[in-house]
């Protein structure tokens, strides 16, 4: 089935979808951690390397569940599959209100990130592949951007709830949140065109373009839009996947574990904390923009050019932070440039394989890549606060990102090397 001109088309329906899971998924699991570290640690009495531990659980349990999703979903319908992990995350995520042992903590950790894994921006990735082929980028920019938003509006909603009432009552009212906003995503998701009688967004054009080549060729054969590129196996015996997978690890582990430590280091370096929260709060705020940017830049000017581009801007602000104690407002500049660093990660991991590798197999290279996407951050947030330790000052480890990040810059020059937009 076509879709009519002037029809809504029901990819948009999945869109916003996306968009509310990543709010109310990402935006309250992942980003809310750090207003729970003082007031868990000091009614448990648990250290804050031990609390915090349990966030590693949840990204070693997705780091394993994500490679398989495909696997999973030729055995279990996509939705059926949503659902029971959706319901695991946010009992999960509920039940740590109980939580008074380590141990406690770390087995909801792992249950939150295995039913993170399908309700996360590794199932957003695939939902927007499927169902849209021209202006991929942009719609996941636009998509992607739902983490970053929910960031901004749950943290000080989590530090009003802590403050005013308790930490236990906070992760109650948090998951009652999840609950009631994943209900109409539950009755939206489709996962593919196909289940709904319907082509992804461009398909005509696609096929257009089949047709008008077959002519162009002599042929008379009719050519239906078929997806193309590497399959499975294939990818995964390819150097590029891996180089490609080094240069993810680089992206999301250097990212994160720069800004978890971005407060102190600016608190370090003389600033007040007031002031360093509200340069983390900018950084908040370009991460939401700067994945819209990048999707909406590769729909305009190819990969390469954005990937160049971000790569470009990650180096220098990693340049920009170790000056930043000089004068106040380049700790903005520095700010802003980040925040547009920080939304590479979950951007650049999905255009970066769906380039590389095609859509043939799409879902199950991809799938295996958030691997490496999430074993980024379990490296480098320790790494750097062992640099730290070590040395007295997080300068090393920010000269030794900006080399790394370049380098990454090289490789995906090669890589992405007469390659058109995808």
């Amino acid at each position: 089935m076509t879709q009519t001109k002037g029809r809504f088309f029901y990819g948009y329906a999945i869109l916003v979808a996306c968009i509310i899971m990543l709010i109310v998924g990402t935006g309250i699991i992942v980003n809310t951690v750090n207003q729970f570290v003082l007031p868990v640690t000091e009614a448990t009495g648990l250290s804050r390397s031990a609390f915090t531990l349990y966030t590693s659980f949840q990204n070693f349990a997705l780091m394993l569940t994500v490679p398989f999703l495909n696997k999973i979903y030729s055995k279990i319908k996509p939705k059926i599959m949503t659902v029971i992990g959706f319901l695991i995350m946010c009992a999960a995520f509920c039940l740590l209100s109980q939580c008074r042992e380590a141990w406690q903590f770390y087995a909801c950790g792992i249950c939150i990130g295995f039913g993170l894994a399908f309700v996360s921006t590794t199932t957003v990735g695939v939902l927007i592949n499927n169902w849209f082929i021209k202006n991929k980028g942009t719609v996941l920019g636009i998509a992607m951007a739902g983490s970053g938003f929910g960031s901004m509006i749950f943290n000080p909603i989590a530090q009003q709830l802590i403050s005013t009432m308790s930490y236990q009552t906070a992760y109650m009212v948090l998951a009652a949140i999840m609950f009631v906003c994943f209900i109409p995503v539950l009755v939206i998701y489709v996962y593919k065109p196909e289940d709904k009688g319907l082509h992804a967004l461009g398909y005509e054009e696609k096929q257009a373009e089949l047709a008008a080549k077959a002519e162009a060729e002599g042929s008379d054969e009719k050519k239906e839009v078929v997806l193309e590129g590497y399959t499975y196996k294939e990818a995964i015996r390819s150097p590029k996947f891996y180089v490609l997978a080094f240069v993810v690890i680089c992206l999301s582990g250097m990212s994160v574990g720069t800004f978890q430590q971005l407060s102190a280091y600016l608190v370090g370096t003389g600033y007040e904390a007031v002031f360093a929260a509200t340069v983390v709060s900018t950084v908040s705020l370009f991460l939401m923009l700067g994945k819209f940017i990048w999707g909406f830049l590769r729909d305009r000017i190819g990969m390469k050019a954005t990937f160049v581009l971000a790569l470009v801007i990650s180096v220098v602000q990693y340049i920009l932070l170790l000056f930043v104690s000089m004068n106040p407002a380049l700790c903005y500049v520095q700010a802003v440039m980040f925040g547009l660093f920080y939304a590479t990660p979950s951007m650049f991991a999905a255009l970066l394989v769906n380039t590389a590798f095609g859509e043939k197999e799409y879902t199950s290279i991809y799938g295996t890549m958030q691997f490496f996407f999430y074993l980024g951050p379990i490296i480098c947030n320790p790494l750097t606060g062992a640099i730290f330790d070590i040395t007295g000052t997080y300068t090393p480890a920010f000269v030794i990102y900006a080399v790394c990040i370049f380098i990454c810059l090289v490789i995906g020059m090669i890589i992405l090397r007469n390659k058109k937009t995808a």
